[in-house]
């Protein structure tokens, strides 16, 4: 099959099932290879769902600036799809310890106008329930915005499309599985991966065990039924996938244990993978090892690639 172009291999990626770092486990650990979307992770999906609603409510025309706030991974989805849309984009990046040079010389390659925006030190090499604070960077995109007429802000931490992007993965993984899954295991980080899954998962069985995978560098740990406790990182998804309780459990990863995963996740079962899989595969086992018989979904996010250099799980 010959396709129109790199935009239609977006989504509907393999699953493989994990043998030898599982050793040991009654339950069946499977893991969704998202890192082999065309860009090298699951966020190809999100700058393709956020950019084609925009296309068709309007905010987006031809002609037209892309602005959003990434350390790596959106910022090359949305370079990526953009080049092949014809949209200029604009990246504003917080200057912090867990930018990779990899990440930013890709987001380059493919076009994108990287600006580095110095972070408040108390945030620096920090990160809110799963996601970098990147709030001077995120002010730098509503200052663009509200300038020119001419320029689009994603927001993926807010954007409803993020979710619905996710909404199709969730069905891609109860097709892949037959409906046989009982646990879903994912890094909360903007929570659309989590929270469009979890949706659809849910909807189809409530008894499905939802758990989120946190950094342990996290400013603010959240539990289920829990919220921000600080008032400048309200809002978002986050919230609202709280405030819906579709998280059941919280599992926290340090970065040494997920950089440790990974790296066995290379060598035993020969899946290059970045540093928030390593952590999702981790949740994943302590889960199976608290149970028995059962089959449990995780995904492995984004590409090796981007952690050449840089070796820390911020999501």
């Amino acid at each position: 099959m010959i396709h129109k172009s790199i935009l239609e291999l977006i989504g509907n990626t393999p699953m493989v099932r994990l043998n030898r770092v599982t050793s040991g486990l009654t339950s069946t650990v499977l893991a969704k290879l998202e890192y082999l979307n065309p860009s090298g992770s699951l966020k190809d999906r999100i700058a393709l769902e956020m950019i084609e609603q925009a296309e068709k409510n309007g905010e987006l025309r031809p002609g037209y600036t892309i602005v959003d706030a990434s350390t790596g991974n959106t910022g090359i989805a949305l370079a990526l799809v953009s080049v092949l849309k014809g949209y200029r984009v604009v990246i504003y990046q917080a200057l912090s310890g867990d930018v990779s040079t990899e990440r930013t010389k890709i987001m380059r390659n493919l076009g994108a106008d990287v600006k580095v925006v110095v972070t408040d030190r108390e945030f620096a090499d920090k990160s809110v329930p799963g996601a970098e604070i990147e709030l001077p960077a995120r002010k730098a995109c509503l200052d663009s915005e509200r300038e020119n007429h001419d320029v689009w802000w994603a927001r993926q931490f807010s954007n409803s499309a993020n979710v619905e992007a996710h909404k199709k993965t969730g069905e891609e993984i109860l097709s892949q599985t037959h409906g046989n899954i009982d646990v879903f295991v994912a890094s909360i980080g903007t929570g659309g991966t989590l929270m469009g899954i979890a949706e659809v998962l849910k909807k189809e069985r409530e008894d499905i065990v939802i758990v989120g995978v946190q950094p342990a560098s996290s400013l603010e740990c959240i539990q289920p039924g829990g919220s921000y406790p600080r008032s400048n990182i309200k809002g978002g998804i986050v919230s609202d996938m709280l405030e819906k309780n579709l998280v059941d459990e919280v599992i926290t990863v340090s970065d040494e244990e997920a950089v440790a995963m990974t790296h066995r996740l290379w060598r035993e079962e020969g899946l290059l993978a970045g540093i928030s899989s390593g952590a999702n595969v981790l949740a994943a086992i302590k889960k199976g090892q608290l149970i028995k018989g059962k089959t449990l979904v995780t995904i492995l996010p984004d590409s090796m690639n981007r952690y050449l250099t840089e070796e820390h799980y911020v999501t």
